[in-house]
């Protein structure tokens, strides 16, 4: 009796653990997932702004870019970090966190150029940097 209920007991935190670190990387893939958008979204005002001619307002959605960005990468980072080999968050999750850390590369040279002053630097820059979010959010999106 008492070796039949440690064998129950044993299996119950095994499937509990395994539950739970498949809720965790769920967890992380979704967040990831949302602020990569939310990174695409403040990447995009950033350049409309500055496309008119509004550098210090480029400037403040390319730091929300940033940071966006950043959270997108811890997050992911952890996603692929507690996913299982061969899945999806796999596959997709280190293309995506390397298109995004150069985003991150891209948007910290336009905010630099935007409080310089450079606005067409600024520009090239941002531009540069949307197109990396663009395709690192496409493939965080096929994270599961």
């Amino acid at each position: 009796m008492h070796k039949a209920r440690m064998t129950l007991m044993a299996a119950t935190f095994f499937f509990a653990s395994v539950s739970t670190n498949a809720f965790a990387d769920a967890g992380h893939a979704g967040t990831a997932k949302a602020h990569c958008n939310a990174m695409v979204e403040a990447g995009e005002s950033g350049l409309d702004h500055g496309g008119q001619g509004h550098t210090d307002t480029a400037v403040k959605h390319l730091k929300q870019m940033v940071k966006d960005a950043q959270e997108c990468l811890n997050h992911g980072q952890e996603a692929v970090k507690t996913a299982a080999g061969g899945s999806p968050t796999q596959m997709h999750g280190g293309e995506a966190m390397k298109h995004v850390k150069e985003a991150v590369t891209q948007a910290n040279a336009a905010v630099e150029h935007g409080q310089a002053g450079h606005n067409d630097v600024m520009m090239k820059h941002g531009k540069d940097a949307l197109m990396h979010a663009k395709e690192g959010n496409k493939h965080a999106q096929e994270m599961k």
